[in-house]
C-alpha cells in the first residue's frame, strides 16, 4: 500500500491544431534551460517534432523536428562561466543539425523514455533522408 495517495496527473493537452497527418503523442511540464535562463512550461512530442511552449514570455514556442536533430543525451548542463558541466541533474540535451543546444529537464524516468524516442525518431529521419539522397 503506498505511503501516500497521489492521483496521477493527466498528460498535458496540446491546445493547437497539428498539420494533417502529424499526431500528439506525449507531453510532460518541462524547464528549459538557455544560459542564466530557466523557462518553464510544456513539451510536447509529436510523431515529427518536439514543441515547448513556455509559460511566459514573447517567443513562446520553440519547434524542433527529429530530421533536424544530431543528437541527443542525457547530460548536466552546462554552468554559465565557460560552459563546464554543472553539477546539476541530467537534463533531455539536443543538438540540431544548425549546431543549436537546448536543454529541457523535467521527471528523470521521463527523460529517459523521451531520450530512446528522440533518438529513434532522429535515426529514423536521417535514413530516409540518405535514401531521398540517392534515389535522387
Amino acid at each position: 500500500m503506498p505511503l501516500f495517495r497521489r492521483k496521477p496527473t493527466p498528460p498535458p493537452t496540446l491546445d493547437i491544431d497539428l498539420p494533417a497527418g502529424e499526431v500528439y503523442e506525449r507531453g510532460a511540464q518541462a524547464t528549459m534551460l538557455q544560459g542564466k535562463t530557466a523557462m518553464r512550461g510544456t513539451l510536447y512530442m509529436t510523431d515529427r517534432r518536439l514543441l515547448f511552449q513556455a509559460q511566459k514570455g514573447e517567443a513562446r514556442w520553440l519547434t524542433v523536428p527529429f530530421d533536424e536533430v544530431r543528437s541527443a543525451g542525457l547530460y548536466a548542463p552546462p554552468r554559465v562561466t565557460m560552459g563546464a558541466p554543472g553539477g546539476g541533474a541530467p537534463s533531455l540535451f539536443i543538438e540540431t543539425t544548425k549546431g543549436e543546444h537546448v536543454w529541457w529537464s523535467f521527471d528523470g524516468r521521463e527523460q529517459e523514455a523521451w531520450l530512446t524516442i528522440v533518438r529513434e525518431r532522429a535515426a529514423a529521419a536521417e535514413r530516409e533522408r540518405a535514401s531521398e539522397d540517392d534515389g535522387s
